[in-house]
């Protein structure tokens, strides 16, 4: 996306990855410059400017305009080892795709100026494409490179640039956050070339083989980035100059080009939630951290949270969240400090297993009758236990049972303590869950 000339810029770039790496022989080279819309081709034996316009440009008459550019004197004749600078608009390209990988909620796309539609598993779109999240919503996409964005709840991108350049074989990336947030897993350095930019009203970041976090406050006009992996060189153009952030550090830029480093909050440690969760509403509670001004927790199906299903903030350290299928799952956990930025990832694993039974027990005309009723996947036994308070001796023990109540006679006057336990055969595993004990008297 070009940034109108009234907008106030700065660069987030990943730092020294485009400089210290040796030219080899014998091969089509280019070197990153100062203009990330040029790149600097290496002139081998045998190349004229007709000849790359005629293999690597759009159109091939424009050798004309990197003549002009370059002011080459002979078309035909081209000094080996020169360099020229070609202007990456002019380059042939291979279109590239970003492929839905995940979703829930409210997920939206379209393509320029068509009218947003529910995105669907597999969907592939281009350049040019623009995609919404919802409240409680998320969405994945999958790059052709293996880098993947994830948007959170009430944001908006725009892909305003996806390509592989066919001159160098790299890819040329850009992203636009109108609103909202985004993490970014970008692949490693594959070449040298390669490059991915995801832009916002007031920043930019120019990055490669790293692992950070985005977000633009329309409201603030602020913009936070927060590095969990790599190196981000953060300009402002009003700045002193470059600031480079080391990994577990982030950055708060202001309208006017100011920013602030700090060192991202620890992740939080796990103190309830982990194992198995059984109850109808899931719960978990993380140790407090004094800096913290709240907390956001992430519920995925795999460990990249590329699929992700729930993501809750709160300004206490505890968690409730909605009943999930049964399945393992992955919680990451992050501390939010008082500028905004979000703190490193703690990851941990559960697995759900509801199966739980909820009972009561009556008189009836043939006896005392027990009933339960249970949930949970897959199919299911009941285990009965009935023992007096006093003793630990079960007077009843029924195993196997599918109904969901037994009835019980001439059981002897006293004060009675009976639970039920849920087997279920699911997957790949059998499983038993009991009931808290549940008391009842019967008088003389």
């Amino acid at each position: 996306m070009t940034l109108r000339a009234s907008l106030t810029c700065c660069l987030l770039a990943v730092a020294a990855l485009f400089t210290g790496l040796a030219l080899a022989p014998q091969s089509a080279l280019a070197q990153q410059p100062g203009n990330a819309e040029t790149i600097v081709y290496t002139v081998r034996k045998g190349d004229t400017l007709i000849s790359l316009g005629r293999s690597w440009l759009i159109r091939e008459s424009d050798w004309k305009q990197v003549q002009r550019l370059n002011r080459v004197a002979n078309p035909h004749r081209l000094p080996v080892a020169s360099r020229l600078t070609l202007p990456v608009r002019l380059l042939r390209f291979r279109p590239a795709s970003a492929t839905v990988a995940a979703f829930r909620g409210d997920a939206r796309a379209a393509m320029a100026n068509r009218t947003l539609e529910s995105v669907t598993m597999g969907q592939s779109l281009g350049e040019g494409a623009r995609f919404v999240t919802g409240p409680a919503s998320s969405l994945s996409l999958a790059l052709s490179d293996g880098s993947v964005v994830t948007l959170p709840s009430n944001s908006a991108l725009r892909i305003t640039r996806l390509r592989k350049l066919l001159i160098t074989d790299s890819i040329d990336y850009e992203l636009a956050l109108d609103s909202g947030g985004v993490r970014s897993r970008v692949s490693p350095l594959r070449n040298r070339d390669d490059r991915f930019r995801l832009r916002n009203p007031i920043a930019v970041s120019a990055v490669r083989g790293t692992d950070f976090r985005n977000h633009y406050d329309a409201a603030l006009g602020q913009a936070r980035a927060e590095l969990i992996e790599g190196g981000l060189a953060v300009n402002a153009s009003t700045g002193p100059g470059e600031t480079r952030l080391a990994a577990e550090f982030g950055a708060v830029i202001g309208k006017a080009g100011g920013i602030s480093v700090e060192k991202l909050l620890p992740p939080p440690t796990l103190v309830t939630g982990g194992g198995k969760q059984r109850a109808p509403v899931l719960a978990f509670s993380v140790a407090s951290i004094a800096e913290a001004q709240g907390y956001r927790l992430q519920i995925a199906r795999d460990s990249g949270f590329v699929d992700v299903v729930d993501d809750l903030t709160s300004p206490a350290p505890d968690f409730t969240a909605a009943a999930l299928p049964n399945g393992n799952y992955f919680a990451r956990f992050t501390a939010i400090a008082a500028s905004g930025l979000e703190g490193m990832p703690g990851t941990f694993t559960f697995k759900r297993r509801l199966a739980t039974a909820t009972q009561g027990a009556a008189a009836g005309e043939d006896g005392y009758v027990f009933r339960w009723v249970g949930s949970g996947e897959g199919e299911r036994r009941y285990h009965f236990q009935l023992r007096t308070q006093d003793s630990p001796i079960f007077v009843v023990d029924e195993t196997g049972l599918t109904g969901s109540s037994v009835i019980l006679g001439d059981l002897p006057p006293g004060r009675y303590m009976w639970r039920v336990g849920t087997t279920t055969f699911a997957a790949d595993e059998t499983d038993i869950d009991w009931s808290d004990y549940e008391s009842f008297t019967i008088d003389e």
